[in-house]
């Protein structure tokens, strides 16, 4: 009976070594997975940002194109017409 406890536990115990391992192994594979996933959100953010940016700058862009013909000629060439709106801001709309 002793011999069948000592396989038992010895057994047990290279279990728990290789469950400790995998464990070691699978955490620092998250980590990886972790910091892949944290640029790839700080990509999608500086893009969020620069369509806001260019989403302002066509505002202004409008704006001053009720005031300047050669501005407003330039959005008409790229396709964009501008409007008086009856609000504070024009928005620029475009037409394909």
């Amino acid at each position: 009976m002793k011999s069948l406890h000592f396989y038992t536990t010895l057994a047990l115990g290279a279990l728990c070594l290789v469950l400790s391992i995998t464990s070691i192994v699978l955490g620092r594979s998250n980590n990886s997975l972790q910091l892949q996933q944290q640029q790839q959100q700080a990509e999608i953010n500086k893009g969020n940002t620069s369509i806001q940016i260019g989403q302002n700058l066509l505002r202004d862009m409008a704006e001053l194109s009720l005031k300047n013909d050669k501005v407003k000629q330039v959005l008409t060439r790229r396709g964009l017409t501008v409007s008086a709106a009856p609000t504070s801001t024009p928005a620029p709309t475009p037409s394909r």
